[in-house]
């Protein structure tokens, strides 16, 4: 092995002459990269690195150094071949696959001042194909208006399976079936996906929550909770919680109680062994709007919309009945009319459902609202959240009419519920204005002011407060591509002061008159542009749905600000 190694030292510049030797034999190859190669392969031998033959001592005494030397010189050459014909192999593979070199057809020289340079092929933006967009809906809530906006989109393509996995969009009237943990985009490598419900909106969007949070927030803050919201009490059904819950609340309710009521309370309590206390967190004289002489209130439970499961109650055994009534399976009697043309009612239905909670509220009734016409009216607006919790308010929206005129002493839904939903199956449901609603232009007419100026921008600031009070909760994973429409429920009382009711998920987008006909498709489509179209890049283009004055170009969504 020594005598080897001695050797190759000995010889290494004949062993470099050898390998320039058979480099000349061909033009074609390249000197330098064949030289290192020899070297390369020398210094390999050098350390050792031989055939295996040779790597005995008993073998390397018995052979003749001119055999050893031989056999290193066949050994390297053969190794040269072969690495060099691969390498020449390569590159002609890559050279069929280039394109052709196009040939120069104008000769002619060129002004440079009066010709554009030329754009490199490599300098040109790739060109890729159009990717699919696959989007699931569900059913209700006029579902046609989403599918419809969606089909007017660049590759957007409908599936019927809620379950599959390639979905890249989502909407439904409820987050049920959502999952969120394993929601596409929020991994890395995946496709993303968007969803309409944040995973806990209902810390906003249920009655029980809403108070609850609101009252936490303001208290935190040093803010009065009922500078925002009616006086409520948040009542849960467990015997601790409901003892507690009925504790506080009697004792301001039997504080408000006229005189002439008061004997009935106390015997009502009384049989019930409920108890009460004497000191109040807040006055009743501090909100005249609320109190005028009739103790009114409402119970609402925590989970329903549209006026479903809401009474007016007006005195404690009421709200008793009630309650019984909803731990036992409360049967609710929903009419539903269908309209012709003319606005007239062709068929009615009436469903049945059962409805139970564990969870409502008891809230005081405003007793002077401001009215028109003599009647009631509530305020519809529209916010937005995206899952960075950016804030949006939509500019536009509408005031909704009772039909019957105001009483307090009435007991008619149709007096006190404003809400479309329940108004729409009055027999003179349309006749006085197109679908019950006002828009804010007639609104500014009707009370002689800058409706926009003087109560939305109010409406405004107290829904922003609603929802910092849950920018913790809406979206505490953080998860990704989520956002939501929440409808905001106003009531302005008799001295123009807005009061919050509260916060729908899922708005009704169902459209019963022309105000809405324009409205909703407009509010969407600018919803999408804010949150689809930048997920799954859409041409920017105007909106395809005017809305009064504004023009095509802007989009009605007014950021505001950030949770």
């Amino acid at each position: 092995m020594q005598s080897a190694q001695k050797l190759t030292q000995q010889n290494q510049d004949a062993f470099s002459q050898f390998f320039d030797k058979y480099i000349s034999s061909s033009s074609k190859l390249q000197t330098h990269s064949v030289r290192e190669l020899a070297q390369k392969l020398a210094i390999q031998y050098f350390s050792g690195q031989i055939p295996p033959r040779f790597q005995t001592e008993n073998n390397m005494r018995k052979k003749n150094r001119k055999i050893v030397y031989k056999q290193i010189e066949t050994d390297a050459i053969e190794k040269a071949k072969a690495q060099f014909k691969a390498k020449k192999e390569r590159k002609e593979s890559q050279l069929r696959k280039l394109p052709p070199v196009p040939k120069k057809q104008d000769t002619q020289e060129r002004s440079l001042s009066m010709q554009p340079p030329l754009k490199c092929l490599s300098a040109q933006p790739k060109r890729s194909m159009p990717s699919t967009h696959f989007y699931y809906i569900g059913e209700g809530n006029n579902h046609e208006l989403i599918k419809k906006l969606l089909d007017e989109r660049q590759n957007w393509v409908q599936v019927k399976d809620a379950t599959l996995k390639n979905i890249n969009f989502k909407w439904q009237e409820t987050e049920k079936g959502y999952e969120y943990r394993t929601l596409a985009g929020n991994l890395k490598d995946s496709k993303p996906q968007m969803l309409n419900h944040f995973e806990f909106h209902a810390e906003i969007s249920n009655k029980y929550h809403l108070a609850l949070n609101f009252k936490t927030f303001c208290d935190k803050s040093q803010l009065n909770v009922q500078d925002y919201i009616p006086i409520s009490f948040a009542i849960e059904c467990t015997n601790q919680n409901l003892k507690a819950g009925l504790f506080n609340f009697l004792t301001f309710y039997r504080s408000q109680c006229p005189q002439h009521q008061l004997q009935e309370l106390d015997k009502t309590i009384k049989s019930y062994q409920f108890k009460y206390g004497t000191q109040l967190e807040t006055k009743g004289d501090q909100y005249p709007t609320l109190f005028a002489g009739e103790n009114l209130w409402i119970f609402k439970p925590a989970n329903m919309n549209q006026g479903r499961g809401i009474h007016v109650v007006r005195n404690l055994q009421e709200i008793i009945d009630i309650y019984n009534r909803y731990q036992n399976g409360y049967k609710e009697h929903l009419l539903e009319v269908k309209r012709n043309e003319n606005n007239e009612i062709v068929t009615k239905i009436i469903y049945i459902n059962t409805l139970m909670t564990e969870q409502f509220v008891i809230q005081k009734y405003i007793e002077k609202p401001l009215l028109i016409k003599g009647r009631k009216f509530d305020i519809r607006t529209y916010v937005m959240i995206t899952s960075n919790l950016g804030f949006f308010f939509f500019r536009e929206g509408q005031l909704r009419l009772a039909t019957e005129t105001f009483d307090a002493k009435q007991q008619s839904n149709y007096v006190h519920l404003t809400n479309n939903a329940v108004q729409y199956s009055h027999p003179q449901y349309g006749k006085t204005e197109e679908g019950n609603q006002y828009n804010f232009d007639q609104a500014s007419q009707y009370f002689k002011m800058d409706f926009r100026k003087e109560v939305i921008q109010k409406l405004k600031q107290v829904s922003l407060v609603a929802f910092q009070s849950v920018k913790g909760k809406l979206n505490k994973y953080k998860r990704k591509n989520c956002f939501e429409i929440y409808g905001m429920d106003f009531i302005l009382d008799s001295d123009f002061k807005p009061w919050l009711i509260e916060v729908n998920t899922n708005p009704s987008l169902e459209v019963t008159s022309k105000l809405l006909g324009s409205l909703f498709p407009r509010l969407i489509d600018d919803a999408f542009k804010l949150t689809v179209d930048r997920l799954f890049h859409q041409q920017k283009t105007a909106s395809k749905y005017p809305f009064l004055n504004y023009s095509n170009e802007e989009n009605l969504w007014e950021y505001v600000n950030q949770l």
